[in-house]
């Protein structure tokens, strides 16, 4: 008999489920005309980043595809989606009267639709729609209530952006960020397709990819304590991406990419089911909200080196407050460790950092001249990060963080 008192918090959640459909492998992009058909859509325009569209067949390929059914190609949405440029592809689709949007790339582009789909339903300025951060107050999300247009989103290079309802655009000014949230801008299919993935470089989709392995990774802090549902998805994504990231050196190997889509893909329903991956330890809102601030601060810093700087030193300085966690990141990578060991911080951080050498993966932190003297202004802009911080808990350990930021910047 299963009494109230054994029960588990792990098995109190709640779990939903969006509509969507995905075509992965060869010719997937052939179901394209037929998705737009089957969602009322008459009127696709394109957004694409200039690599893809000058550098590779796509946009031709989807011309071929549509015909009729495509009223133009925008192709400048570049790193960390300006809003700029965001604003400009919405002014182009009101005046084309596009009635969908397909977006050809990797997070950037994919999370750029988003936006611009907000902006076309809308019909008013971002600083409107975008989260307000006040300090020490909970940040507010904007409720965007009117229609969008559908969104199909065809992947170059594996992304968790690929099927979320969050957004952010890189902003000007000392709001370096802007942030969005409507669920209605979720895609309506995913095209994993063999040829598109493999017009990304190997060093894009290593850069890219590198993402997705770094949350499989940082998840496995919390997989063994998750609901049942999310440890699924964890586990797997885990076992996906550590197998099949080495393998990206092969530009040949699409099933290496398919995989590591299909990891990303994982992710996002961990969300969905109550995983909250965002937020799951302190360790990952730390790195996440730093690596960003990075990504927004500094040219040549992409998420994924913020990512990679900043994990090992995040753990040193942080680890002792999550032991567990810190514990099962090492155990992911085959270190046998205890929770209580007086040395875990170190331990577990001097294996990742050595993991991510072995794997190649150098980031620029120990190469950009960021002056240590800029990291409480990181600290300020990573504090704002609502994924990360949303209950502001992240405030209770800034001096911590602040310490990890300075040891990140100052490895050169």
């Amino acid at each position: 008999m299963i009494t109230t008192d054994c029960r588990s918090k792990q098995h109190e959640f709640t779990s939903r489920t969006y509509p969507l459909k995905v075509y992965a492998g060869q010719d997937a992009l052939d179901a394209l005309k037929d998705e737009l058909t089957r969602n009322g859509a008459s009127r696709a325009l394109v957004l694409c980043g200039r690599s893809v569209h000058e550098r590779s067949t796509l946009t031709q390929r989807i011309a071929a595809l549509l015909g009729d059914g495509l009223v133009g190609v925008f192709p400048d949405i570049s790193e960390g989606a300006p809003s700029q440029s965001i604003e400009a592809a919405a002014q182009m689709a009101l005046e084309l009267r596009a009635d969908a949007l397909i977006a050809i790339g990797a997070g950037s582009v994919i999370k750029g639709a988003r936006v611009v789909a907000m902006l076309m339903g809308e019909k008013r300025p971002l600083l409107e729609m975008a989260t307000r951060h006040v300090d020490g107050q909970a940040p507010v999300t904007q409720k965007l209530l009117a229609p969008k247009v559908p969104i199909f989103n065809v992947l170059t290079s594996p992304t968790s952006a690929q099927n979320r309802g969050g957004s952010a655009v890189r902003h000007h000014g000392d709001v370096h960020h802007l942030e969005f949230f409507d669920p209605k801008t979720r895609p309506r299919a995913i095209f994993w397709d063999s040829a598109a993935l493999a017009t990304a470089p190997v060093s894009l989709a290593r850069s890219t990819s590198f993402e997705t392995y770094w949350w499989a990774l940082m998840c496995m802090g919390a997989a063994q304590t998750a609901n049942p549902l999310v440890q699924a998805s964890r586990y797997q994504a885990w076992r996906l991406a550590r197998n099949a990231y080495p393998r990206l050196v092969d530009p040949s190997d699409h099933a290496a990419r398919i995989d590591l889509c299909a990891a990303s893909l994982l992710q996002n329903r961990d969300e969905e089911d109550g995983g909250k991956p965002l937020s799951c330890h302190i360790l990952v809102r730390a790195a996440y909200a730093v690596s960003v601030a990075l990504f927004n601060r500094y040219p040549g810093i992409t998420q994924s080196h913020g990512y990679a700087g900043m994990a090992p030193s995040v753990i040193r300085h942080l680890g002792h407050l999550c032991p567990e966690v810190t514990a099962a990141i090492g155990a992911a990578l085959d270190l046998q460790v205890q929770p209580q060991d007086a040395q875990l911080g170190d331990k577990v951080a001097d294996t990742v950092q050595a993991h991510f050498d072995a794997l190649d993966w150098q980031t620029p932190l120990r190469e950009v001249a960021i002056p240590i003297d800029h990291a409480p202004n990181l600290l300020k802009f990573a504090l704002r990060n609502f994924n990360a911080n949303h209950d502001r808990h992240l405030d209770d350990h800034a001096g911590l963080i602040l310490k990890a930021i300075e040891e990140a910047v100052s490895l050169r």
